[in-house]
């Protein structure tokens, strides 16, 4: 039986700190039997390597040369992380270059990559979220704090602050203005916050039975940046913190009634937002009504133990790799692009 040929693309073309990431999980990711890796890595400045493995690369290529060297390939992992990454690289990959992309689409990605946007689509399909309001710069901010500042377009935790009073606004406004020109306010909501992916296995929206939380002390509230990596000196970041201060729990303690509102919104989410093979939500539990909020969507994984939903399924004495194998053959197979493919006229 021949091989199933997977490119793994990886690194980014918008800064240091999105290639470090990527490639923290691209090292990690796995080698199920009767696959033959193949890797692709864009850099800040533009320019491509390519080989059969992260410590075998080419010299560095164009994108044109890139293209012309690629090898036969039946699907695409991505491992990017920055914003053109999670979208327009997908939709050239898949749309343009003709190949199955592991994951949900660009246009998809786009729309969740865009928060204030994310939370108007899955309300609409009667999922909760706090109540919001996107600000850019020169708005009045008409909500009462405890609220979250958190740029629109931005993930791990880039420019995020809780303002607990009026007078931390002003700082929390210019914060959050460094890293996008549009801001989401969000109402804090006190209480637990859960983690959890949706499948598509079989046909069926598949949700681990395991899902994470997060431990916060009283005097750390939200997540920070600082909880997800280990910054280096240059600000990028190194790894995952061994001892970060929320602590993932993973399998979360969820009552069967809790588990059932959560993945009854996580599945209303992924179909809203036309999500494909797999997809990872942000929850927070009100302390009071112990009602599931949306936070926010996070439509990649990197298919290593690292990952979180690999976490999941670890937990629920799932075969990973016979997992992950499963949903690359079957993203392989299926029919993806309407009208041809620039790939193969390369």
């Amino acid at each position: 039986m021949s091989s199933l040929r997977v490119l793994h693309l990886a690194g980014s073309s918008v800064s240091e700190f999105y290639y470090n990431l990527s490639m923290i999980y691209a090292q990690k990711v796995l080698q199920p039997k009767g696959v033959s890796s193949y890797y692709a890595i864009v850099h800040p400045q533009g320019v491509w390597q390519l080989g059969s493995a992260l410590d075998d690369l080419s010299p560095k290529l164009s994108l044109q040369e890139m293209i012309r060297q690629l090898p036969e390939i039946d699907v695409v992992i991505p491992h990017l992380f920055c914003f053109p990454g999670m979208t327009s690289f997908r939709g050239f990959f898949e749309d343009l270059l003709g190949l199955p992309i592991v994951g949900s689409p660009s246009h998809c990605t786009a729309l969740a990559s865009n928060k204030a946007q994310t939370r108007n689509v899955v309300e609409a399909m009667g999922v909760k979220v706090a109540k919001g309001q996107a600000v850019r710069s020169g708005d009045t901010v008409t909500m009462k704090p405890p609220f979250i500042v958190k740029p629109n377009s931005e993930d791990n935790s880039l420019g995020l602050t809780l303002v607990k009073s009026e007078d931390e606004l002003a700082a929390a406004l210019n914060k959050g203005f460094e890293f996008d020109e549009t801001l989401l306010v969000e109402d804090y909501i006190p209480g637990r916050e859960l983690r959890v992916g949706v499948i598509e296995r079989d046909g069926e929206l598949f949700v681990p039975r395991s899902m994470i939380e997060y431990i916060f002390p009283e005097n750390h509230p939200i997540r920070t940046v600082h909880d997800k990596y280990d910054l280096q000196a240059d600000g990028t970041p190194g790894r995952q913190p061994e001892k970060p201060v929320a602590k993932p729990q993973c399998p979360a303690e969820v009552t069967p009634d809790l588990w059932e509102k959560i993945a009854t919104a996580a599945k209303k989410a992924h179909i809203a937002l036309g999500c494909r093979d797999y997809s990872l939500f942000d929850f927070r539990i009100h302390e009071i009504t112990n009602e599931p909020y949306l936070l926010e969507a996070g439509l990649f994984w990197s298919f290593g133990e690292i990952s979180m939903i690999s976490r999941m399924l670890l937990a629920d004495g799932e075969n990973l790799e016979d997992v992950v194998f499963e949903i690359w053959n079957n993203a392989s197979q299926k029919t993806r692009v309407a009208h041809g493919s620039l790939y193969l006229s390369v």
